[in-house]
């Protein structure tokens, strides 16, 4: 298998400019084992964003591809369960002493996300996989009129914590709906 296997795709709309250089230089070093060692029942997403913008979770996932040595190219779509939603607020920024609001999800697998993971994890182990990906899949509610900033971490064991996908990246209303 090649060295720095790991392609991180983000599937949200946006460019690496979000992707904080920390996240590319950890995403870039995973290998096969860091795959295998992944806890689907540990999985979580931690999604933050500025606007009370509602989160579509039936359309929500953790993706895994991967792509075997023949060419061909498999995807395991993690679909995810609610497990806590908060609001609250964050000093104001450079040009604005008022508190700014946030909304939070908590996401986990659900049950038929972790046999996905699972099932990721047993091609890793049976067949050559040249190369491997991580993706979230997000969906907002489509009514929203004004650019939405969104953070995105996510956490892959019950021994590491979050580590952050996406920062403040924004999601265009008219760009989104297209």
């Amino acid at each position: 298998m090649r060295k720095g296997w790991m392609g991180l795709g983000l599937l949200l709309l946006t460019g690496c400019m979000s992707v904080p250089v920390a996240t590319m230089v950890k995403m870039a070093g995973f290998d096969r084992q860091d795959f295998l060692a992944l806890e689907p029942e540990a999985l979580r997403l931690k999604l933050t964003l500025d606007q009370n913008v509602p989160v579509q979770l039936a359309a929500t996932r953790l993706e895994l591809g991967a792509e075997l040595d023949n060419g061909q190219q498999q995807l395991f779509a993690g679909s995810v369960r609610q497990e806590e939603y908060r609001q609250f607020e964050v000093d104001g920024g450079w040009f604005s002493r008022e508190p700014e609001p946030r909304y939070q999800y908590l996401l986990a697998l659900d049950e038929a996300g972790e046999a996905a993971i699972r099932d990721f994890q047993r091609v890793l182990t049976e067949d050559e996989v040249a190369s491997a990906s991580l993706n979230v899949r997000l969906d907002l509610d489509d009514q929203f009129d004004q650019p939405v900033q969104v953070t995105v971490e996510v956490k892959l064991s019950e021994q590491e914590g979050f580590f952050t996908l996406l920062d403040e990246a924004t999601f265009e209303p008219e760009r989104y709906r297209d």
